[in-house]
């Protein structure tokens, strides 16, 4: 009886072993063993000024939390990560997100609160279907920007303030 009750605990544990931690928050890269085992990743508060390449060799990487740094540029590499879910540029001094944005089709939040973005790329279209959540929350955005993001991304719940009564 112990025999088959350790058995059945080790095949239970097996799946979890083999496809690695999903459920651990990597909040260093210097945890990273295998990048191939990362799908959390949090990087808040690091003062980064751009987002360390280690990070591009994450095949599996589901969550990306990047909040609260100095990154001013999203480089068009972005688009390597395809089975990213969760995207948070939160705090970050970005103006502008590069095309390969939309390659990332299995992205659900896209999370850039109080950054200086007020458009995405026209590419970005594509990601209406799999797209549930866009966060523009304090962004400089005018009621304009925000008439182009509803048009481009129907599907999607939006977060902004009111529209800023700002000119170009």
């Amino acid at each position: 009886m112990k025999r088959r009750y350790w058995i059945g605990l080790l095949l239970g544990l097996l799946p979890a072993v083999l496809c690695g931690q999903e459920d651990k928050v990597y909040t260093s890269l210097a945890q990273v063993k295998d990048p191939s085992q990362v799908y959390h990743l949090q990087l808040r508060h690091r003062r980064l000024r751009e987002i360390p390449p280690e990070v591009w060799r994450m095949p599996n990487l589901q969550v990306l939390d990047l909040r609260g740094n100095r990154i001013a540029m999203l480089p068009d590499s972005v688009g390597r990560l395809v089975h990213l879910q969760r995207l948070d540029l939160s705090r970050n001094p970005l103006t502008f997100l590069p095309d390969s944005l939309s390659r990332l089709s299995e992205l659900r939040e896209l999370v850039l609160w109080d950054t200086y973005v007020t458009a995405l790329p026209p590419d970005c279209a594509a990601l209406d279907g799999s797209l549930e959540l866009l966060d523009l929350r304090s962004c400089p955005l005018t009621l304009d920007d925000q008439t182009v993001l509803t048009r481009m991304l129907p599907t999607v719940k939006k977060l902004w303030d009111y529209a800023c009564n700002c000119s170009d």
